[in-house]
């Protein structure tokens, strides 16, 4: 067996048969199917960055492929038609008064895939997902947790609150589509800190010293229908307050699996337990079949790939045993409340949010300001 990162590409996940309630009963009749014809408008971007914070030209070359340090961000891009626009925000409207909510982070609409067959045709269209696998430089899937599949943020106007505050993700990759009218808009920007590891250990101390505003980037999107495709589980970003707008900073979320089951697993349960308040019986579930997919995908690669060679290093053979079963039982621990996986976030005065999804005092040692005193324009 190679000595290299194992690779073992399966077929993405079917998401459940069943509709779960309180989402089966709220279904309503929608004016319009998804239609890519019509829906999609998609205009690559030319240049992304990578996790060292570099710009490469987009289609990748023949020497950035070789050993890419990942992508970090996409520069903004068209996806969306006018229609798609118009189409998306209708199937969404259609389900706010009822889902849209405060949890502990922002006000969101959850579970639209559930609610919406228009939302959920977008999200596994095929031309969308390959766009996505083509910019990461891995084999993408919709999200194997439906429940986040087109999470949609509103910002609202003149609260002073952060429309979401600095974080990491709770899945591996995601786009973020504005759908809302941007024109004349103050604030409401996506900033990204250009710093490798802001996901791993450098986190806490930015929790403790705050964000270095040197090294914070602003992304502008240019209107409706634009999203920006990022690598959201290892980089810190925050969309700041909307202070003016024509109507609220309307933004759809779509997170993505990695199809290589032995990729590491940026899903974080608790997030979704803890933090954006999703029904507990879904998000048991949902984690479970996700897990149960990759671990499965892991015992097909012992039956399909390793030959009586490579089990000769009967040593390497029990790792990959050793590897499912300590996935299998981080997964026991998460679904008895053993363990908790919050990622950390950084907040203000106003946005009092820890680890453990609960409110808190002020961190005494964070800087109590938004770095968008001296952020700048996007370079991408």
């Amino acid at each position: 067996m190679s000595s290299k990162p194992r690779r073992y590409v399966v077929e993405g996940l079917s998401p459940p048969k069943d509709i779960p309630e309180p989402y089966a009963s709220a279904r309503m009749a929608e004016p319009d199917r998804f239609d890519p014809k019509r829906h999609l408008c998609i205009e690559l971007p030319q240049k992304v960055k990578t996790l060292d914070f570099k710009n490469v030209g987009f289609p990748y070359s023949g020497e950035a492929k070789k050993d890419f340090p990942g992508l970090a961000y996409t520069e903004p891009f068209r996806l969306l038609s006018d229609e798609g626009v118009r189409a998306l925000k209708a199937a969404i409207a259609s389900h706010k008064e009822r889902f849209l909510s405060q949890n502990v982070r922002n006000m969101s609409i959850r579970g639209l895939s559930y609610l919406s067959d228009f939302v959920r045709e977008f999200c596994f269209c095929p031309e969308v997902n390959a766009v996505f696998s083509e910019l990461a430089g891995e084999p993408l899937w919709p999200h194997n947790m439906a429940m986040n599949h087109g999470h949609t943020n509103y910002g609202l106007i003149g609260t002073g609150r952060a429309v979401d505050q600095w974080h990491v993700d709770s899945t591996d990759y995601v786009f973020v589509l504005i759908l809302s009218d941007i024109r004349d808009m103050e604030g409401g920007e996506l900033q990204v800190l250009q710093m490798p590891d802001s996901s791993g250990t450098a986190f806490d101390k930015l929790q403790q010293e705050g964000i270095p505003e040197h090294l914070v980037e602003t992304v502008n999107y240019s209107q409706a229908g634009y999203c920006i495709f990022m690598q959201g589980s290892k980089i810190l970003h925050s969309v700041t307050p909307v202070l003016k707008a024509r109507e609220p900073r309307i933004s759809f979320v779509q997170s993505f699996s990695n199809r290589n089951v032995f990729a590491p697993d940026k899903t974080r349960m608790s997030t979704f337990l803890h933090q954006s308040k999703d029904p507990p019986n879904i998000v048991n579930l949902e984690f479970a079949r996700h897990k149960a997919w990759r671990i499965m995908g892991q015992m097909r690669y012992i039956q399909n790939e390793v030959s009586f060679d490579d089990a000769k290093k009967k040593v390497e053979l029990a790792k990959l045993f050793k590897r499912a079963g300590e996935e299998m039982m981080l997964a026991h621990d998460l679904l008895l409340g053993k363990k908790n996986n919050l990622p950390g976030f950084i907040v203000n005065k106003e946005d009092k949010v820890v680890r453990d999804g609960h409110s808190s005092i002020e961190y005494t040692q964070r800087k109590d300001r938004y770095a968008t005193k001296t952020t700048v324009e996007s370079k991408l």
